[in-house]
């Protein structure tokens, strides 16, 4: 390789600076060290806004049926739902809300789905806590407040968990509590398993 000389200020000459190809080398595995060492904790950034965008759906889900509950003056239902179109299963990680004019906790002919919610799963599992599994319903009343699971509790929600994060904050709890919606972090298990109400 030539060397391209120049004349300093002082009248001297010096050879133009650059890179050898072992400093080259030495710098690019430095960075792949870097680069390894930051992986994971990137991976568990991601995993967490994952977690908190899912808990940030729910919560949207409950508010609305909340608010159109109160806007309608009527009974409006959220379930579970395999198709989008009425409920079924137990797997909350797809949600319909509806207006129940009757009063059965289904979706009938006639009546309104206000929305159809999917809480983008992945790698987030969705549970029921224990009130709201024994019927796999939260009901809010015309004056806003909640029925959950079989009519006569006024405390439930859904569980969101990861198993990519660590036990001590791999959960998200979205509680309804009489009228007031709140989501806290819980110490969850590798299972995955539900609030217990």
């Amino acid at each position: 390789m030539s060397q391209v000389w120049w004349k300093a200020g002082d009248g001297r000459s010096r050879a133009a600076a650059g890179f050898t190809l072992v400093e080259l080398m030495i710098t690019i595995a430095v960075l792949a060290i870097l680069a390894a060492l930051a992986a994971p904790s990137f991976a568990d950034l991601i995993e967490r806004n994952r977690l908190a965008g899912a808990a940030n759906e729910a919560v949207s889900a409950l508010q609305t049926a909340r608010m159109e509950a109160i806007r309608r003056g009527s009974s409006v239902v959220l379930c579970p739902s395999t198709d989008g179109a009425g409920c079924s299963g137990n797997e909350w990680s797809r949600i319909v809300i509806f207006v129940d004019a009757d009063g059965d906790n289904a979706v009938d002919a006639g009546e309104t789905i206000v929305r159809d919610v999917v809480i983008p799963a992945g790698s987030i599992h969705v549970r029921a806590s224990t009130n709201t599994a024994t019927n796999d319903r939260i009901r809010f009343s015309a004056d806003g407040f909640a029925r959950v699971g079989n009519g006569g509790a006024r405390e439930g929600g859904i569980s969101l968990c990861t198993e990519k994060l660590p036990e001590g904050e791999n959960t998200r709890d979205v509680v309804v509590v009489v009228s007031r919606i709140s989501v806290s972090t819980r110490n969850g298990t590798s299972a995955c398993t539900a609030r217990t109400d």
